[in-house]
Order: structure tokens, then sequence, then C-alpha cells
């Protein structure tokens, strides 16, 4: 991906960027993933609604399913940003959004997720029928079509 406006200029390679933000000392930070920099040295990092730029490692793939959602990250802290341990999809264009593992159940599909339990998602999006096992991310209420949807990794066969 190229910079977009505004986007942190790239480290000179093999350096983390110079600003690792205050927000980085923090286990738990809230905010949107982007990837930054030029191809083949890209990284991703997470803009917070205060204007902090976190550097984020961590599963590439992960990163990459998440990247222009707002989500909540818990980490450690790492040489210039944070080690994801954990995300949690919390919204999509300012609509708000959960993320669970999509299960068929009694003719239905419902999302299992770690904060919420199970809930039951009886418009599940064509696109995502074939992803049970799958984790997925849906925004909007979900007694009725989500107002978008994605997988965040495909199911484990």
């Amino acid at each position: 991906m190229a910079c977009a406006p505004g986007a942190p200029a790239p480290p000179p390679a093999g350096s983390a960027p110079s600003d690792p933000a205050p927000a980085a000392a923090a286990d738990t930070v809230r905010g949107t993933v982007a990837e930054v920099g030029s191809e083949p040295g890209t990284w991703m990092v997470l803009r917070t609604p205060g204007g902090a730029v976190v550097r984020l490692d961590g599963e590439r793939p992960l990163l990459r399913a998440v990247v222009g959602l707002e989500v909540m990250v818990r980490g450690t802290p790492a040489a210039g940003g944070l080690a994801v341990r954990e995300l949690r999809v919390r919204s999509s264009n300012g609509v708000a959004a959960v993320d669970g593992v999509l299960e068929r159940r009694g003719g239905g599909y419902v999302l299992v997720t770690s904060e919420r339990g199970t809930l039951p998602v009886p418009h599940l999006p064509a696109a995502l029928r074939g992803m049970v096992g799958a984790r997925v991310w849906l925004a909007g209420p979900l007694d009725r079509a989500p107002d978008s949807s994605g997988v965040i990794s495909e199911p484990v066969r």
C-alpha cells in the first residue's frame, strides 16, 4: 500500500517509528488499524481517536483482515509499539460491530463471542454462509441484515 496523506513517514530499514506514541504504554488500546509504508517495507499501526499512532506487532494476516476497522487491541508494550495478543472488532464506518466464530446451530447461524456469549444471527449475509468455523465480524444490529461484514480468519479445516 502506498502511504496515505497524513500517514507517518516510513522508518529507516530495521528501525521502529521515531515516535512510538504514549498510548503504547497501555496494554489495551482502541483505534483504527492501518497498513502504512511502501512495499516491501509496510507495517501495521493503530490510529487512536486522540491522534496517537501505535505500531502493532503481530500476525500480519490477522491485522490485514481488520484494516480500516475500529478495534480494541490488547497486548504488551514492545520496542516502538505494542505486541498484539488479542483484538476485537468494535465498529465499521462508525457502526457498532461484533466479532466471533460463526457456527451453525438448530438450522440457523450463531456468532460465538468471547465477551457476549452466543448471539443468534438470523440474517447472515450469503457471502458468509459457507464460512462456518471462521472468525467473522458483523456491523449493525443482528436482528436485521448487517450493514457490513467480513472474515477475520478462515475456518480451521
